[in-house]
């Protein structure tokens, strides 16, 4: 039994679904499936039941969840406590950042304050898209990430919330007739396709929208994945019948037809979101004291503050 195998279990029991652990860890779903089953076999044990409507836990599988989660954070922490070893006094920070979309300049905030804090401090960054971030951290290669998130408290992770970044509309094309008006409601979008980010997003981020959609009166009749290029997916609604959500401050050069794509607020309810940083509980102890910069700025929603790991129900 191998690190590789414990990560690829937790994928699928987290994911509930071969084909979107596949898409997050980035193999192929036969490879996945193999491995799968090699672990069982292993074990003893059945650990997943197979269903039409996704992968669901056995006892075994739940109990062996947990231990798995407990070996690879252990696995992080030596991996990390190594790292630390080496640079021997010269500690550093592995900062994982995925699309920040119109809040860049708030992360050079933070950023720029935790190294004022921590002079003595490297600050390794590396660009990844959200859902890459997770399995980063999970094998230890970045000890905090900064990605956007649909679910709180963040199950399997400690948290801290940097902004509030509720989806409160859509972009559209600029010659829909929808453009031409003020505001939408979501429901009028059903026979336009919806351009979205699934397979680039943190687990369980999307599963939450459809259903937050679901909820104010949409069901997208067609949908459409988009590339990790934002520039392209913005190309993309200029010249479809598409739409994609927004955040205020996303939409914000969009508000006026001054281009081929437009900002338009629906009349529903906001769909909550937020701009956090994550890291598992043996990442490096640097955390506090970006927790701490993200305070002395004003990254920090009054009314959520940072929360410790989180287990599944039954998980614990």
């Amino acid at each position: 039994m191998e690190l590789r195998h414990l990560r690829y279990f937790v994928a699928v029991a987290e994911a509930r679904s071969f084909m979107g652990a596949a898409a997050r860890l980035h193999v192929a779903q036969p490879a996945l499936s193999k491995q799968i089953r090699d672990l069982e076999g292993e074990v003893g044990t059945v650990l997943l039941e197979r269903g039409p409507r996704g992968v669901r836990l056995t006892a075994a599988g739940r109990a062996f969840l947990t231990e798995a989660r407990r070996t690879l954070e252990a696995a992080s922490e030596a991996i990390a406590s190594a790292r630390e070893a080496i640079l021997e006094g010269n500690p550093s920070l592995r900062f994982a950042n995925g699309q920040v979309a119109a809040y860049g300049t708030n992360l050079e905030h933070l950023l720029a304050a935790f190294r004022t804090a921590h002079p003595g401090t490297r600050v390794d960054i590396v660009s990844l898209q959200d859902g890459e971030i997770f399995t980063a951290l999970r094998e230890g290669r970045v000890d905090v990430g900064c990605v956007f998130l649909a679910e709180w408290p963040v199950q399997g992770f400690s948290a801290h919330q940097l902004i509030a970044t509720p989806m409160t509309g859509v972009l559209l094309p600029s010659n829909h007739p929808l453009a031409a008006d003020c505001t939408i409601h979501l429901a009028e979008l059903r026979s336009m396709s919806w351009l979205h980010s699934a397979a680039l997003r943190w687990p369980g981020f999307f599963p939450v929208l459809e259903r937050a959609l679901r909820e104010r009166g949409l069901v997208p009749e067609q949908r459409l994945e988009r590339s990790s290029d934002t520039a392209a997916m913005n190309l993309q609604i200029a010249v479809g019948d598409t739409w994609s959500l927004a955040s205020e401050a996303v939409g914000e050069p969009y508000r006026k037809k001054t281009n081929g794509v437009v900002y338009r607020p629906f009349r529903e309810p906001p769909i909550p979101c937020w701009l956090a940083l994550v890291w598992l509980s043996a990442a490096s102890p640097l955390l506090s004291g970006l927790v701490q910069a993200a305070r002395d700025i004003g990254l920090t929603p009054p009314e959520q503050p940072e929360v410790p790991a989180q287990t599944e129900p039954g998980s614990a």
